[in-house]
């Protein structure tokens, strides 16, 4: 069956006049995208390309992963025929043009992204001294270029791209760590020694770049065992020869891009371990993410409704007869919130509040629905955007019924809780 799917692209090009459709055609019939400009008023938003893209595909669940591939391809050749910059913003809509009878169009509808993600509140006076103490030691520009690979690593949205950077660092490394001395080739059945049978020996040389790399992970990763360096070079060698991790999942960890948090992990204790031993003579706070993967919340319906057709005669993707929106649920955040015990009776108190009309309502409600109960008492968390309204309301004398209830949060804010 056939299938549009509408798209906005990030793009350093622009089609030369605005309201200008260009529409180009595979030669075998694999897809057809129309482009078009989407002016903008503001500097503030970025430009963007809209790409409605039609396609074969068997269903619709299978619609996505298809529209995916050919929107890949379509942008490879763009990206290779003007040289600019082309990245995927946001994919709007799949619609299934042909199949059905009643006039209604079966879709998939993603809604828009929240606007904001909140960072990661964890920068203090720890992370500050822990990097003071790390500069001090002038290190070799390998360990340099290796800090500038794992950087972009972490930096990449493509599960495919960080592995690569991360092996890049590795890579590196192992050859600035590489022993002096000669080692023997491993036979790839039992890993002993290979021996010549014509010179009686096991012959030796300075270790080849894999070697390096095994003889680095082993080194500064203790748990690092014989399997787990195997399938991470059978990885590197399988996205080097153009394919990728979803080509090669059967034989990855699932879900499959977790072999970029294996070694986007070892690579950073590897790092680490370059640093002197006495930079760590006093305890100083690193670490890494509990992920390295760049995941991304959409909010996808699957529908039913009517999709008019255009001037001439494609489907009107960019209708907005339908609108789905994501609703964060607090303002943004940078700080981290307080968390706060309240006795039973106060929590009731609280929760009162969240079905009354004031002007405070969202903050109750917010409050009462990030809270848990323990040993009798109720611990709530409030957000620091949320706190520092509480705290402002109070020193005006504006918080009307709420008025008991943040009085005791602003005073359980300054007690510090285990």
């Amino acid at each position: 069956m056939l299938y549009a799917a509408n798209f906005e692209i990030r793009s350093e090009c622009s089609i030369v006049k605005d309201g200008r459709i260009l529409t180009v055609n595979h030669p075998t019939g694999l897809f057809r995208a129309k482009l078009r400009n989407i002016p903008r008023t503001s500097y503030s938003t970025p430009f963007l390309l809209s790409v409605h893209l039609y396609f074969e595909a068997e269903s619709l669940d299978d619609a996505k992963d298809a529209a995916d591939e050919r929107l890949a391809d379509f942008l490879n050749f763009l990206s290779l025929a003007t040289g600019g910059r082309l990245k995927r913003y946001r994919t709007k809509k799949i619609v299934q043009v042909t199949g059905d009878s009643d006039g209604m169009k079966s879709m998939l509808m993603w809604g828009k992204s929240i606007d904001y993600l909140d960072p990661q509140p964890m920068l203090d006076n720890e992370v500050v001294t822990a990097i003071e103490t790390l500069l001090r030691y002038d290190v070799p520009s390998a360990l340099r270029r290796s800090l500038d690979w794992y950087r972009n690593g972490v930096n990449a949205t493509l599960p495919d791209d960080q592995f690569m950077c991360f092996w890049f660092a590795v890579e590196i490394l192992a050859e600035f760590n590489k022993p002096t001395e000669k080692v023997t080739d491993k036979c790839p059945v039992c890993r002993g020694d290979l021996y010549c049978e014509s010179c009686h020996t096991h012959p030796q040389h300075r270790p080849y770049a894999k070697q390096a790399i095994r003889s680095l992970l082993k080194k500064t990763n203790p748990d690092c065992n014989e399997e787990t360096i195997d399938l991470l070079d059978k990885t590197r060698n399988s996205l080097m020869h153009g394919k990728t991790l979803k080509e090669i999942e059967r034989s990855l960890p699932d879900p499959h891009e977790q072999i970029v948090d294996v070694l986007g992990r070892m690579l950073w204790m590897a790092l680490m371990k370059q640093f002197p031993a006495e930079a760590f003579a006093t305890p100083i706070r690193v670490g890494f993410p509990s992920t390295y993967i760049a995941y991304n919340a959409h909010g996808i319906a699957n529908l039913k409704t009517v999709v008019p057709n255009g001037p001439d005669g494609d489907l009107d993707l960019d209708h907005e007869g339908v609108v789905m929106n994501m609703v964060p649920f607090a303002p943004p955040q940078s700080a981290m919130p307080d968390f706060v015990v309240l006795t039973a009776e106060q929590f009731e108190a609280l929760r009162a509040l969240c079905y009354q009309k004031h002007d405070y309502q969202d903050i109750t409600k917010r409050i009462s629905e990030r809270s848990r109960f323990e040993d009798g008492k109720v611990v709530c968390m409030v957000l620091a955007t949320d706190m520092e309204q509480i705290r402002q309301v109070q020193m005006n004398g504006e918080a009307g019924l709420c008025l008991e209830i943040f009085q005791e949060i602003t005073r359980q804010s300054e007690i510090p809780h285990p």
